[in-house]
C-alpha cells in the first residue's frame, strides 16, 4: 500500500465525566454544537453526545467514562488564522486550562512549529486538545505584537 491522502480530521472520541456538561464547555470554548442523538448509541446504552461545527460537520463524540487506555489522545482542531488570534486574544480565560494542571493557558503559550501554530490545552475532563492554524505568517506577526505589548 502506498498510503492514502487524508484531507482533514474527521472526528475524535473523547471520554468525559458528564457528556451534557462537556457539550456545554465545547460549545462555549470551541463553538461546537450538539447534533441529534444516534439511535445506535442509545440502543447500546451509551451516554454520549455527537458534536458538530457551526457548519454542521460532525467532529467529535463525547462518551461518558474513562478512556480505554493510557497515553496521549490529543484531538487537534484546525482553524483559520483569524480564529486562532481571537482565541489567543481571549486568554487567559477561566474555561481554558493549560495541560498538566499548570494553570490557565496564556496568549504567549502558542507553540511555533514553523509550518503551523498550536495552542495545547485540556478540557475539564483532562482530554488533551490542540487548536492549530497553518496561517503561520499573520499569526507570527500578531504574536510578536502581543509580546511587545506585554
Amino acid at each position: 500500500m502506498n498510503g492514502i491522502a487524508v484531507s482533514a480530521l474527521d472526528h475524535v472520541h473523547l471520554y468525559v465525566a458528564d457528556p451534557e456538561a462537556a457539550a456545554g464547555w465545547y460549545g462555549r470554548v470551541l463553538g461546537l454544537q450538539v447534533m441529534a442523538q444516534s439511535a445506535s448509541l442509545a440502543e447500546r446504552g451509551l451516554d454520549a453526545r455527537y458534536m458538530a461545527t457551526a457548519r454542521g460537520h460532525y467532529c467529535a463524540t463525547l462518551f461518558r467514562g474513562a478512556p480505554p487506555s493510557d497515553g496521549d489522545h490529543t484531538a487537534a482542531f484546525r482553524v483559520p488564522g483569524r480564529v486562532f488570534r481571537q482565541f489567543g486574544a481571549a486568554l487567559p480565560h477561566p474555561d481554558i486550562a493549560a495541560r498538566g494542571g499548570t494553570g490557565l493557558l496564556q496568549t504567549g503559550d502558542a507553540q511555533d512549529h514553523r509550518l503551523a501554530f498550536s495552542y495545547y490545552f485540556a478540557d475539564p475532563d483532562g482530554n488533551h486538545l490542540e487548536l492549530a492554524t497553518y496561517d503561520h505568517a499573520p499569526v507570527r506577526t500578531w504574536l510578536a505584537e502581543q509580546d511587545m505589548r506585554a
